[in-house]
């Protein structure tokens, strides 16, 4: 989920030097056309449509939040400007191949601690392994935002998601995978202490 509203806000801005009126992002929000979206996106991408447009926080402090296929159509229907910009941050900061990437690392290395991981034999699944790791390696990437989400999976399609922290995470794990196939990781409360070395 990326930040709707400082979406607008900057889309706005982008109108505002195109002499077009500011775009209320409540109104928007509210057309047959923006919802009728909402629901497509939620059939294709076989998810409940909170997880295409979410608000979190109230009054001032609210925030909204959506997914990138959304957030790329709101782009387009701010300004023609502001939409290829949108579109050429993702492609020139690789924003989507490194977020790919790290998931596709994140997989490996679930992959390496089945096979690799000592002490773990005959056991029937790692899964709660596999999800302090995840844990463990977002607080040690985003250790200065200080940010207590309920769910670890949030944090890496957030604003604080930068090309710079996605690609760490990348690196982190390919590194993990690595210590686990070389036979240096002793068991799994070693495998903690090295994801704190990292």
């Amino acid at each position: 989920m990326g930040n709707l509203t400082n979406l607008f806000t900057a889309g706005n801005i982008q109108r505002g030097k195109e002499g077009l009126r500011p775009m209320r992002m409540s109104q928007f929000l509210g057309y047959d056309t923006t919802k009728h979206f909402i629901s497509i996106a939620a059939k294709k991408l076989n998810v409940p449509e909170d997880q295409i447009l979410r608000k979190e926080g109230r009054g001032r402090n609210a925030k909204t939040y959506a997914q990138l296929h959304f957030l790329i159509y709101c782009a387009e229907k701010l300004s023609t400007d502001f939409h290829f910009d949108v579109i050429d941050i993702f492609i020139n900061n690789n924003i989507l191949k490194i977020r790919d990437d790290g998931g596709n690392a994140f997989k490996a290395l679930n992959i390496a601690i089945d096979e690799y991981l000592p002490e773990r034999e005959g056991k029937n699944s790692n899964k709660g392994i596999y999800i302090q790791c995840a844990t463990l390696l977002r607080d040690k990437i985003f250790y200065e935002e200080n940010i207590n989400y309920p769910k670890g999976g949030l944090i890496w399609n957030s604003e604080y998601a930068t090309y710079e922290k996605m690609e760490l995470r990348d690196e982190y794990e390919n590194k993990l995978i690595t210590l686990l196939q070389m036979g240096v990781v002793k068991n799994y409360e070693h495998l903690k202490e090295l994801i704190g070395k990292l």
